[in-house]
Protein backbone atom coordinates (compact mmCIF):
# COMPACT_ATOMS: atom_id res chain seq x y z
CA UNK A 1 0.00 0.00 0.00
CA UNK A 2 1.48 3.38 -0.94
CA UNK A 3 1.99 5.96 1.81
CA UNK A 4 1.17 8.73 -0.60
CA UNK A 5 0.91 9.59 -4.28
CA UNK A 6 2.45 12.73 -5.74
CA UNK A 7 0.96 13.61 -9.09
CA UNK A 8 1.59 16.37 -11.59
CA UNK A 9 -1.57 17.89 -12.98
CA UNK A 10 -0.42 19.67 -16.15
CA UNK A 11 -3.96 20.27 -17.39
CA UNK A 12 -7.59 20.43 -16.35
CA UNK A 13 -8.02 17.04 -18.02
CA UNK A 14 -5.33 15.55 -15.75
CA UNK A 15 -7.18 16.92 -12.71
CA UNK A 16 -10.40 15.40 -14.02
CA UNK A 17 -8.71 12.01 -14.55
CA UNK A 18 -7.44 12.00 -10.97
CA UNK A 19 -10.81 13.07 -9.54
CA UNK A 20 -12.65 10.46 -11.62
CA UNK A 21 -10.21 7.74 -10.54
CA UNK A 22 -10.83 8.74 -6.92
CA UNK A 23 -14.57 8.58 -7.52
CA UNK A 24 -14.22 5.02 -8.81
CA UNK A 25 -12.09 4.15 -5.77
CA UNK A 26 -14.26 5.64 -3.04
CA UNK A 27 -16.24 3.86 -0.40
CA UNK A 28 -18.24 5.27 2.47
CA UNK A 29 -17.87 6.45 5.08
CA UNK A 30 -14.92 8.48 3.86
CA UNK A 31 -13.65 11.94 4.70
CA UNK A 32 -11.43 13.70 2.17
CA UNK A 33 -9.52 16.70 3.52
CA UNK A 34 -8.44 19.18 0.83
CA UNK A 35 -5.59 21.62 1.42
CA UNK A 36 -4.07 24.27 -0.81
CA UNK A 37 -3.89 27.99 -1.42
CA UNK A 38 -6.56 29.99 -3.23
CA UNK A 39 -6.55 28.98 -6.88
CA UNK A 40 -4.95 25.59 -6.26
CA UNK A 41 -7.95 23.80 -7.79
CA UNK A 42 -9.75 22.34 -4.77
CA UNK A 43 -13.28 23.28 -5.80
CA UNK A 44 -12.73 22.24 -9.42
CA UNK A 45 -11.36 18.88 -8.24
CA UNK A 46 -14.49 18.42 -6.10
CA UNK A 47 -16.71 19.28 -9.10
CA UNK A 48 -15.00 16.56 -11.14
CA UNK A 49 -15.17 14.10 -8.23
CA UNK A 50 -18.87 14.74 -7.65
CA UNK A 51 -19.56 14.41 -11.39
CA UNK A 52 -17.86 11.01 -11.39
CA UNK A 53 -20.30 10.03 -8.64
CA UNK A 54 -23.37 11.14 -10.62
CA UNK A 55 -23.86 14.69 -9.33
CA UNK A 56 -24.72 17.17 -12.10
CA UNK A 57 -21.86 19.66 -12.53
CA UNK A 58 -24.09 22.72 -12.14
CA UNK A 59 -25.14 21.56 -8.65
CA UNK A 60 -21.59 21.67 -7.28
CA UNK A 61 -20.67 25.10 -6.01
CA UNK A 62 -18.11 26.31 -3.51
CA UNK A 63 -19.68 26.44 -0.05
CA UNK A 64 -17.39 29.31 1.00
CA UNK A 65 -20.33 31.50 2.04
CA UNK A 66 -22.90 28.84 2.99
CA UNK A 67 -20.22 26.64 4.63
CA UNK A 68 -21.91 23.36 3.63
CA UNK A 69 -23.47 21.84 0.52
CA UNK A 70 -25.18 18.45 0.25
CA UNK A 71 -25.27 16.52 -3.02
CA UNK A 72 -26.96 13.27 -3.97
CA UNK A 73 -25.29 11.01 -6.51
CA UNK A 74 -24.24 7.39 -6.20
CA UNK A 75 -23.67 8.33 -2.55
CA UNK A 76 -24.57 11.25 -0.34
CA UNK A 77 -21.81 13.88 -0.37
CA UNK A 78 -21.34 16.65 2.18
CA UNK A 79 -19.08 19.44 0.93
CA UNK A 80 -17.70 21.70 3.67
CA UNK A 81 -15.54 24.79 3.38
CA UNK A 82 -13.60 25.91 6.48
CA UNK A 83 -12.15 29.05 4.83
CA UNK A 84 -14.41 31.59 6.55
CA UNK A 85 -14.61 29.79 9.88
CA UNK A 86 -12.71 31.33 12.75
CA UNK A 87 -12.80 28.66 15.44
CA UNK A 88 -12.98 24.96 16.07
CA UNK A 89 -16.35 25.43 17.80
CA UNK A 90 -17.81 26.79 14.55
CA UNK A 91 -16.81 23.54 12.83
CA UNK A 92 -18.45 21.45 15.53
CA UNK A 93 -21.57 23.67 15.34
CA UNK A 94 -22.00 22.54 11.73
CA UNK A 95 -22.57 18.99 13.05
CA UNK A 96 -19.68 17.47 11.13
CA UNK A 97 -18.88 14.96 13.87
CA UNK A 98 -22.35 13.43 13.51
CA UNK A 99 -21.59 12.66 9.86
CA UNK A 100 -18.25 10.87 10.35
CA UNK A 101 -19.83 7.45 10.98
CA UNK A 102 -22.66 7.85 8.48
CA UNK A 103 -22.45 6.12 5.08
CA UNK A 104 -21.57 9.38 3.34
CA UNK A 105 -18.62 11.07 1.68
CA UNK A 106 -17.39 14.21 3.44
CA UNK A 107 -15.29 16.59 1.35
CA UNK A 108 -13.65 19.45 3.24
CA UNK A 109 -11.95 22.43 1.62
CA UNK A 110 -9.37 24.25 3.80
CA UNK A 111 -9.32 21.25 6.16
CA UNK A 112 -5.85 22.24 7.38
CA UNK A 113 -7.36 25.23 9.24
CA UNK A 114 -8.86 22.88 11.85
CA UNK A 115 -7.07 19.52 11.67
CA UNK A 116 -8.31 18.70 15.18
CA UNK A 117 -11.84 18.52 13.70
CA UNK A 118 -10.98 15.69 11.30
CA UNK A 119 -11.79 12.07 12.08
CA UNK A 120 -8.98 9.63 12.85
CA UNK A 121 -9.22 8.09 9.38
CA UNK A 122 -9.23 10.44 6.40
CA UNK A 123 -7.72 10.90 2.96
CA UNK A 124 -5.70 14.11 2.53
CA UNK A 125 -5.33 15.82 -0.84
CA UNK A 126 -2.84 18.70 -0.82
CA UNK A 127 -2.98 20.76 -3.98
CA UNK A 128 -0.68 23.51 -5.09
CA UNK A 129 -0.21 25.67 -8.11
CA UNK A 130 3.30 25.74 -9.48
CA UNK A 131 5.01 28.84 -10.89
CA UNK A 132 4.43 27.66 -14.47
CA UNK A 133 0.65 27.47 -13.92
CA UNK A 134 0.56 23.70 -13.60
CA UNK A 135 -0.73 22.02 -10.49
CA UNK A 136 0.49 19.26 -8.27
CA UNK A 137 -1.48 17.02 -5.90
CA UNK A 138 -0.25 14.88 -3.05
CA UNK A 139 -2.72 12.25 -1.86
CA UNK A 140 -2.05 10.57 1.48
CA UNK A 141 -3.92 8.16 3.73
CA UNK A 142 -4.41 8.58 7.45
CA UNK A 143 -5.96 5.29 8.52
CA UNK A 144 -7.03 1.86 7.32
CA UNK A 145 -10.08 2.83 5.24
CA UNK A 146 -8.34 5.77 3.58
CA UNK A 147 -5.35 3.48 2.98
CA UNK A 148 -7.59 1.06 1.10
CA UNK A 149 -9.00 3.93 -0.95
CA UNK A 150 -5.48 5.17 -1.72
CA UNK A 151 -4.47 1.69 -2.90
CA UNK A 152 -7.58 1.47 -5.07
CA UNK A 153 -6.82 4.93 -6.46
CA UNK A 154 -3.29 3.92 -7.36
CA UNK A 155 -4.67 0.83 -9.13
CA UNK A 156 -7.20 2.97 -11.03
CA UNK A 157 -4.48 5.35 -12.17
CA UNK A 158 -2.30 2.47 -13.39
CA UNK A 159 -5.21 1.20 -15.52
CA UNK A 160 -5.88 4.60 -17.08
Amino acid sequence: MPDNLILELPSLEATQRLATALGHSMRVPLTVAFEGDLGAGKTQFIRFLAASLGVPNEEVTSPTYVLLQRYQGQMVIYHFDFYRLESESQVWDLGIDELFEQPVAILIEWADKFPQCLPEDFLRISMRQLSDGQRMAEVSANGAVSGEVLSALEAQLRQA
